[in-house]
């Protein structure tokens, strides 16, 4: 049999591609790199997307202990799933490391989830793994890999690793006495070394994604909160998703937390909305609050997100209405029946009077009255009619109620009272046979004549002269934005032969205008012939930093001069919401141009922003031939401003059909 040997050159080829590092990424996995900082729980040192820039390495010492690295806390929950790789650089330091002939170290990395006040739960971590060190070789790469991790970072909590021996013979008698002389550090935050961590969020097959709104909520004590949770389904087939819930911060003693429905099913391509609803124990005290993330299960997804509920304060409160005012004979008691509500969160007691505006004497049938919270009683308040009362005299009785526990909280009722004496009888002169017919004809006439004035008046100032029209009366924009309102202003006269009848018109503008806004018309004075008509734009600029509740009702009054006629005037209302964000795809390159299977492109994309605010945590998709192949998250893409990212991916066989998403913070 003959044998076949390796050319050197093919010999060179295999052994540089073993040699070489992979580089490569897995769809949605994200690099966290090993720095020499504090991490934000204190107890640990920081990991962050950040590349290290120092040309000297930072080193710890596991001979000295475990070392743990977190990244800050997530703002929403995050999904695990997927393998995670921790790239380390290790040196096995000895003192005469010449006169040994290798060295061996015993290593274990854990996977961390570590809780707001630096608790860690280990997910996951790898076997206890021996590394050996040839007598030339005091500084290998290793990689530690978890797999199938499938695990959701709840809120305010961070991921974290932590390194540690797991089998150190120097530590017994006789070989530590030795110890001192040897040192297993890990290298990292430098150019050199770059120790890392590969980790793969939220990938998933078919794709559930869950919102709560709100996301944070109050509730007072023994009182409900309910936050609607859009569940969507962005898979192919339906999903029947079981919910559950899981406390991640804050004592759930006394605490009801409950999911309707418990199970849903969400078409595909749709929505569900089922609700959460927290309540507080009555006893539970201001400002502490409960934090639960939410799972959304099915067959082949998960989603999950959080909300957070924080016990406000109870307040009181009270209203009092009031019934009819009443007449009444001089010397009677008349009596006003009032009722009280408490408006306020808990059980109260008010205090009750009565007064009158002037002399008459007023009188409750109680001095307080206690109710519970929504409760409502009847209290009555008699005012007397002096017997001396002029006819038709009044007296105004006010009934007040004021909270025992609050004194800010009261309210009132006012009713009129009006003294009315007896008539007489039949054979009393009425004023109309008093006076002469002579005298009432006069009267008639001159009534009539004044009419007939009157009407005469009003058909030559009820004449109009101007007319106007705005399709869009009431429009909304973002704070710092203008809104611009086109106005037709028309001359109604009609126009005959020899007579063009121009009128000359001035416009102004007033209403309820906050004072850092600006308004202000294109033009003010013009004329306009019989049947003519002009546009008047008036814009309407907002402060950069108003408030979404602030609004603006705008009046245009447009006047002829000269004339008598009736003023037009025109309501606009201009309201603020939030400032959208308008993403897109202005262009996408390809370096190279052409390319074969297999090779290695980089997509060039540019990314913008032609909303009314700046983009953060933008997430960017590439796909070919519908699967996704790189993703950007993190972006921010300022307002009226390009950004362009580069994504590297391998070209397939035949057609690449490439597709670009763009994705703003949910």
């Amino acid at each position: 049999m003959k044998h076949r040997w390796l050319s050197p050159l093919t010999v060179l080829i295999v052994a540089a591609v073993l040699l070489v590092p992979s580089i490569m990424v897995a769809e949605g996995a994200q690099n966290f790199y090993l720095h020499d900082e504090t991490a934000p729980q204190g107890d640990a040192l920081l990991m962050d997307t950040r590349q290290p820039t120092k040309l000297s390495d930072s080193q710890r010492d596991l001979n000295a202990g475990p070392v743990s690295w977190y990244t800050a806390p997530f703002s929403s929950s995050t999904q695990l799933f997927g393998d995670v790789q921790i790239y380390t650089y290790l040196e096995a330091y000895f003192l005469y490391a010449d006169v040994l002939p290798f060295q061996v170290r015993v290593v274990r990395a854990f996977l961390l989830d570590v809780g707001p006040s630096g608790v860690e739960d280990e997910i996951d971590s790898t076997a206890a793994t021996p590394i050996f060190f040839g007598p030339n070789e005091t500084v290998k790469r290793k990689t530690f890999n978890i797999n199938n991790v499938d695990y959701t970072i709840p809120v305010n909590h961070s991921l974290g690793i932590r390194l540690e021996k797991s089998v150190d013979p120097l530590s017994f008698f006789p070989l530590s006495l030795l110890g001192r002389f040897f040192s297993t550090n890990v290298l990292f935050d430098s150019t050199s070394h770059k120790s890392s961590v590969t980790v793969p969020f939220n990938v998933t097959e078919t794709g559930l994604t869950m919102t709560a709104y709100p996301q944070r909520q109050s509730a007072k004590p023994g009182q409900n909160a309910t936050a609607s949770l859009e569940i969507e389904n962005q898979g192919d087939a339906a999903e029947t998703v079981a919910m559950s819930y899981a406390v991640v911060d804050g004592d759930p003693a006394g605490w009801s937390v409950e999911i309707d429905p418990q199970t849903v099913d969400v078409p595909a391509k749709f929505y569900a909305y089922p609700e959460v609803t927290v309540m507080p124990p009555p006893d539970a005290p201001v400002g502490s609050s409960l934090n639960i993330s939410i799972t959304a299960q099915g067959a082949t997804a998960t989603a999950s997100t959080w909300v957070n509920t924080t016990v406000a304060e109870q307040s009181y409160g009270v209203s009092v209405q009031g019934p009819g005012s009443k007449e009444g004979r001089p010397g009677d008691n008349v009596t006003y029946q009032f009722t009280v509500t408490n408006t306020g969160d808990i059980a109260d007691t008010y205090l009750l009077s009565a007064a009158s505006a002037g002399t008459w004497e007023a009188s409750l049938a109680q001095p307080s009255i206690s109710l519970s919270s929504g409760g409502s009683d009847t209290v009555d308040a008699t005012i007397s009619i002096p017997i001396d009362a002029a006819n038709n005299s009044q007296q105004t009785l006010t009934f007040t109620a004021t909270s025992q526990n609050d004194s800010t909280k009261q309210d009132s009722a006012s009713v009129t009272t009006t003294a009315v004496m007896q008539g007489g009888g039949d054979t009393d002169e009425t004023l109309l046979e008093r006076i002469p017919a002579a005298v009432l004809f006069a009267l008639f006439l001159g009534g009539v004549i004044a009419l007939l004035a009157i009407a005469v008046f009003l058909t030559a100032y009820a004449r109009q002269y101007v007319t106007l029209e705005c399709d869009e009366q009431m429009k909304e924009v973002a704070p710092g934005f203008a809104a611009t309102y086109e106005i037709t202003v028309s001359n109604p006269l009609e126009k005959t032969v020899g007579d063009t009848k121009t009128l000359t018109y001035t416009a102004a503008v007033s209403g309820d205008i906050p004072d850092d806004w600006n308004v202000t018309l294109d033009k003010e004075t013009f004329a306009l012939d019989a049947g003519e008509n002009t546009v008047i734009s008036m814009e309407v600029q907002t402060a950069a930093d108003a408030s979404l509740d602030e609004w603006a009702s705008i009046d245009l009054a447009v006047r002829p001069k000269k004339r008598r006629g009736k003023t037009a005037t025109l309501n606009v209302t201009t309201l603020l919401r939030t400032p959208r964000i308008r993403l897109s795809v202005e262009d996408v390159r390809h370096e190279p141009e052409t390319f074969s299977e297999g090779e290695k492109v980089t997509a060039i994309i540019t990314v913008a922003n032609n909303g009314e605010a700046d983009a953060d945590d933008v997430t960017v998709i590439l796909r070919v031939n519908g699967t996704e192949k790189n993703r950007i998250e993190g972006l921010d893409v300022p307002r009226n401003r390009e950004v362009v990212v580069r994504m590297p991916w391998v070209a397939a066989f035949g057609e690449n059909k490439i597709d670009v998403t763009v994705l703003p913070t949910r």
